[in-house]
Parts: C-alpha cells; structure tokens; sequence
C-alpha cells in the first residue's frame, strides 16, 4: 500500500532554499573565452582574453605548463595587489577582468596556459589555453 505526503510550506521552504544554495555555487564563478587555442610568431605579442564573473572579489591567478615544467607567472586581485613573477615581470600584463598579456614571445613560450579563479568563500574554477609558438 502506497502512502502519500503532501509537503507543507515548511518543506517547500527548505527544499527552495537548498536549490537556490546549490545553484548559487554551481554558478558562482564563470570563465568565458573567445579562443582557447592561439598560434603566434617568436617576438609576437599574445593576448589570453577571458571574462571572469565571481561573487565578491576574484583572486586570479596564471600558471604556465608543459612537460614536466610548471610555474606560476603572477596571482593578482583587482585593484588590490598584484604579484608577477620574476621570470615574467618584464613581460605579462595584467587586467582586471582576468585577461593576461605576454609579450615578445620565444619559443620556450608555447604550451598550457591555465587561470585559475578563486573567490573569497574559497570555490575556484579554472580555464586554459593552448599557445602554439612558430
């Protein structure tokens, strides 16, 4: 034999409000980019676009990866503190809307770039970008 409940508002309201919760978080932060996949000459300037939406301020930060080789290029978060690499300083510009800069590429340049996203209550996304290097 089948029994049935029907919710009362007490049941509805908390249902709602786990559902709103877990599509807060599901949606909290969003990365979006034009082109993950960029070819560029020796000495050309690239330009990694993205457009970050984050509850709160983002911590943004870029990691360059290939092969065995892993390094950070700079972590920054807009209009309060910036933090590039010493390998990088000369080279990377940064912006607020998460976008990054390299200039006058070498060919040790070409691999996996990732951006990593991360807002104040600590849930991060991250996106990458391949760079070819001819």
């Amino acid at each position: 034999m089948w029994h049935f409940r029907l919710w009362d508002v007490q049941d509805v309201a908390v249902f709602l409000s786990i559902a709103l919760y877990m599509c807060h978080l599901a949606g909290a932060i969003s990365i979006h980019s034009p082109q993950k996949s960029l070819t560029r000459s020796v000495q050309e300037d690239v330009f990694f676009s993205v457009d970050i939406t984050c509850d709160g301020i983002p911590t943004i930060q870029w990691t360059f990866m290939s092969g065995a080789v892993s390094r950070t290029i700079g972590t920054w978060q807009p209009g309060l503190y910036t933090n590039i690499t010493v390998d990088y300083s000369s080279r990377v510009q940064h912006y607020n809307n998460g976008s990054m800069g390299l200039s006058d590429l070498r060919l040790a340049d070409a691999g996996y770039y990732q951006v990593t996203v991360t807002e104040t209550a600590g849930s991060s996304k991250d996106a990458g970008f391949v760079l070819k290097v001819n």
